[in-house]
């Protein structure tokens, strides 16, 4: 039987979280995660330091949905807190965001039908201001960094409301059916990896989606040598979850170097729905702004 390597234990600890609360992040997040631009280790930092943690996280897009202006959306979330979510998968984001506007005119449309009824065909000034309008016909899909997406949802409740990461339906039913669970707690992302597994120079890859990882390993497959007898057979799929990964690549006093090996892997998509997304915004996420729907 191996012996455990450094990293295995690390993603141990990490995987046993995937179904706890979120935890405090163990440092304080400004605007985005690099906050120190000195990519040396600081005093009291663990093995990956904030600024080489920024560098990966930053690599990685996520959808928001937000006005013209970039204003984010609040809603109430499954835990009945005002949230704004960070997508990590453009067409759910963009689901999303049809899914409302459509639930939106469908409200409207009976109430304008419902008070013509009781008014006798007939809607009032009143009538329209109470109806309303639909407060997702402008909205749109903007692109955000991971690093500014993990250090907002860090914070917990900032002026009333929380930021939270939002993963897709298909990549929670996934690592459930991994972890043998069944649930996923709101906010908590997983990351689907086989053990020591590399993609270049020593590189660890962690992956948002199954499939993406699925199909790496079916490329690897390929190129391995026909007399390589150490290869057959599929390599286990396990899953980790994101805020725990960070929390041990920064846990003060670590010492598996294996974690500086680790590298997130983006959505096949999402780098280019990204550049789509930015076409032409001056601001694409305002900062200490926000639209409430209710």
């Amino acid at each position: 039987q191996p012996i455990p390597s450094p990293r295995r234990g690390a993603l141990a600890r990490t995987a046993a979280s995937l179904l706890v609360g979120a935890s405090s992040l163990g440092f304080n997040p400004q605007q985005s995660l690099a906050a120190n631009k000195d990519n040396d280790k600081g005093e009291g930092e663990g093995v990956v330091s904030q600024s080489k943690l920024a560098s990966l996280l930053k690599q990685i897009p996520t959808f928001a949905i937000v006005d013209p202006r970039g204003v984010p959306y609040f809603v109430v979330g499954e835990d009945a807190k005002l949230t704004s979510y960070f997508f990590l998968n453009y067409g759910e984001a963009k689901r999303i965001l049809d899914v409302a506007n459509k639930s939106s005119d469908n409200a409207i449309k009976e109430s304008r039908k419902e008070l013509k009824a009781k008014n006798g065909g007939v809607l009032t000034k009143e009538d329209e201001a109470e109806i309303g309008v639909n407060p997702w016909k402008t909205a749109r899909v903007t692109s955000v960094p991971l690093d500014l997406a993990v250090s907002l949802a860090s914070k917990g409740k900032l002026g009333g409301g929380y930021f939270k990461l939002a993963p897709s339906e298909s990549d929670i039913e996934d690592a459930l059916a991994l972890d043998g669970t069944d649930d996923l707690p709101e906010g908590k992302v997983p990351l689907f990896y086989v053990e020591g597994m590399t993609i270049s120079d020593g590189v660890e890859p962690l992956y948002f989606r199954k499939e993406q990882l699925e199909q790496e390993l079916q490329r690897q497959k390929k190129n391995e040598q026909s007399d390589d007898k150490d290869k057959n057979g599929s390599p286990d799929i396990k899953v980790t979850e994101l805020f725990a990964t960070v929390t041990e690549m920064l846990r003060p006093g670590g010492t598996d170097e294996e974690l500086n090996t680790l590298q997130f892997v983006a959505p096949a998509d999402s780098k280019s729905k990204a550049e789509q997304c930015r076409k032409g915004e001056k601001e694409p996420f305002r900062l200490g702004e926000r639209l409430i729907v209710l």
